[in-house]
C-alpha cells in the first residue's frame, strides 16, 4: 500500500513538472487563464439558459404587446450579465496582477539583499537594490522578511568586523575592537580576555572591562587552572555556583567562560560576568548575546592566530635567543624611527658599545656553557641599570649596545661607569664555580660626535678599542684625535 501511494505521489509530481518549471508571470498566466475561462463558462451557460427561457416565451400563445416587457427583461439580463462577466474579468485579472506583482518585488528584494550579502559589494552584482526588505505585511511574508533582514544584517556585519581586524596590525587592536562589540554591540558590561602564553603555559589577562576590575580577577598560576581552557568547552557557574574554584565572586555574581579554539588549540578565554539572573527573560537574553559573542570570537581567531604567529616569528628575528635581549637586526629596523624622534625633541642619545674583558678564556677554560651563562647574568645587569626607555642590544658575541635616549654625555659617562662597576662587583656563579669578570665600554653621543648614527657606532667603537687597549676595566669617551679617516 505505501508503494502504491508513492507512485501515485510521483506520477502527480510529474504531471506538474512541466507546470513548476514556468517562470512566476508564467504560472500566474495559466492560473489566471483557468479562472476566466471557468468565468466564460459560466457565463456561456447562463447566456444559453435565458436564450432559452426567451425562445419559449417567443412561442407562447401570447400577444406581442404582453411579451414585449418580458423579452426586454431578458435583454437587458443579458447585456448586464455579460458585462459583469467582463468587469468581473478584468477586475481579478487586475488583482491577480499586483498581488503576483507585489510578491515577485518581495521575492526579488530578498534575492537582491542574498546576493549582496554574497558578494560583499552592494550593487557589484547587478543588484542596486539595499540589503534591507521593507516589512509591508503582518503575515509570513513579512515575518521571511523580517528574518532575512536580520540574518543578512548580522552576517554583513561578521563581515565588516572580520574585514576590519585583518587590517589591524597588532593583537591588541584585534583585542580592543572585540571589546567594543562585546560593550557597545551586545551589551555585556563586564568580561575579561585571557591570553594563554606558550612559553611557560601561564594565563594573562590581555584585556579587561571595566579597568578597575583588575586586582579582582580570578588567581591562576598556570593556565591548566582555569577549566575552559582544561576541557575546551564553556563553562557557566549559572545554575552550578562553584564549578571554577578560582573564581572570587561567587556569591554576587554569575561568570560565563568561552575559550578561544584554533585548530584544537585553546589560544585564550573569554570570561563574562552578570550579576545572578533573576528571571527566565533575563537568562534567555544574557544566553542570546553571550552565543552572538562566540560569532564573533570565532570570526576573529583565525586573525588573532595568524598576528600572534606574526608576532612571534617578528620576536625570533629581532631578538636574541640566548639573553632575551634586541639583536642587530631590531637595531637596523627600527632605528630610524627612534633617530627621527630624537632629532624632532632636539635631544641627544648616549652610545655604549660594552665587551666583556678575556670572555674568550671563560669559553677555552670552563666551556661555552658557562660562557652563556655569564652572558645571561650580564644581560640582566645591563637591563637593570638602565632606564624602561634605554635600548639594550646583543651586538655580537660578548659584545652589547646600549642606546641611551634623551641623554647628554656627562650623564652617559655615568650610567657606564654605574654599568662598569656593577659588573666589576658581580660574583658570576655557575654549577660550582664562581668567576668574576670586568666589562670595558666605550662612549660617543649622536649627534654630538657625528651627524650620522652609524657613524657614531663607529666612534664608540673606537672608544672601546682604546679601552681594551689602555688596561681593559674602565670607560673611555670617545675624542676626536682617536680616529683620522674619514671612512667609518
Amino acid at each position: 500500500m505505501p508503494s502504491q501511494t508513492s507512485d501515485y505521489q510521483t506520477i502527480w509530481k510529474n504531471l506538474w513538472q512541466p507546470f513548476f518549471k514556468l517562470s512566476i508571470y508564467q504560472k500566474f498566466l495559466v492560473v489566471l487563464t483557468s479562472f476566466l475561462l471557468g468565468y466564460i463558462a459560466i457565463g456561456l451557460h447562463s447566456y444559453l439558459f435565458v436564450c432559452s427561457i426567451r425562445e419559449q416565451l417567443k412561442q407562447l400563445n401570447v400577444s406581442p404587446e404582453v411579451l414585449a416587457t418580458p423579452l426586454d427583461t431578458v435583454d437587458t439580463y443579458l447585456i448586464q450579465g455579460g458585462i459583469l462577466v467582463v468587469l468581473v474579468m478584468l477586475f481579478m485579472s487586475l488583482t491577480s496582477f499586483l498581488c503576483v506583482q507585489a510578491l515577485v518585488d518581495f521575492l526579488n528584494k530578498m534575492t537582491c539583499s542574498l546576493k549582496n550579502l554574497l558578494s560583499r559589494n552592494h550593487g557589484g552584482n547587478g543588484c542596486t537594490q539595499g540589503t534591507s526588505i521593507p516589512i509591508v505585511t503582518g503575515d509570513k511574508l513579512g515575518e521571511i522578511a523580517g528574518l532575512v533582514n536580520g540574518l543578512t544584517t548580522h552576517i554583513h556585519d561578521l563581515s565588516l568586523f572580520r574585514r576590519t581586524i585583518e587590517s589591524d596590525e597588532t593583537v591588541e587592536e584585534v583585542y580592543a575592537r572585540l571589546a567594543y562589540v562585546f560593550r557597545h554591540t551586545l551589551q555585556l558590561p563586564s568580561f575579561v580576555i585571557w591570553e594563554i602564553r606558550e612559553k611557560d603555559d601561564s594565563i594573562q589577562a590581555a584585556y579587561t572591562w571595566p579597568i578597575d576590575m583588575e586586582q579582582e580577577l580570578c588567581a591562576m598560576s598556570s593556565s591548566h587552572i582555569c577549566r575552559a581552557r582544561r576541557t575546551g568547552d564553556i563553562v557557566s557557574s549559572n545554575g552550578f555556583p562553584n564549578i571554577c574554584p578560582v573564581f572570587p565572586h561567587t556569591d554576587i555574581m554569575t561568570h560565563t567562560c568561552v575559550p578561544m579554539i584554533v585548530s584544537g588549540k585553546v589560544l585564550g578565554v573569554v570570561q563574562f560576568f552578570s550579576l545572578f539572573v533573576d528571571s527566565p527573560e533575563r537568562e534567555l537574553e544574557l544566553e542570546k548575546h553571550i552565543h552572538q559573542a562566540g560569532l564573533y570570537l570565532k570570526e576573529a581567531l583565525p586573525v588573532l592566530h595568524s598576528k600572534r604567529l606574526a608576532s612571534n616569528l617578528q620576536e625570533m628575528a629581532t631578538k636574541d635567543a640566548l639573553t632575551g635581549l634586541c639583536n642587530r637586526r631590531f637595531l637596523e629596523t627600527n632605528i630610524n624611527p627612534i633617530l627621527a624622534g630624537i632629532k624632532r625633541r632636539k635631544t641627544s642619545m648616549g652610545i655604549l658599545m660594552c665587551d666583556l674583558d678575556y670572555f674568550k678564556k671563560v669559553n677555552d677554560e670552563y666551556g661555552h656553557d658557562v660562557g652563556d651563562q655569564i652572558l645571561k647574568t650580564l644581560a640582566v645587569i645591563l637591563q637593570n641599570n638602565v632606564r624602561a626607555s634605554d635600548i639594550v642590544i646583543r651586538y655580537g658575541g660578548e659584545e652589547f649596545l646600549i642606546l641611551l635616549t634623551e641623554c647628554d654625555m656627562d650623564k652617559a659617562i655615568d650610567v657606564a661607569e654605574k654599568i662598569r662597576t656593577a659588573v666589576e662587583e658581580q660574583l658570576f656563579r655557575v654549577e660550582n664555580l664562581t668567576i668574576r669578570k670586568t666589562l670595558s665600554i666605550g662612549v660617543s653621543v649622536f649627534p654630538v660626535d657625528g651627524e650620522a648614527f652609524w657613524e657614531c657606532i663607529k666612534y664608540a667603537d673606537i672608544a672601546l678599542y682604546k679601552a681594551k687597549e689602555s688596561g681593559r676595566n674602565r670607560t673611555l669617551r670617545f675624542d676626536a684625535s682617536m680616529w683620522d679617516s674619514t671612512d667609518y
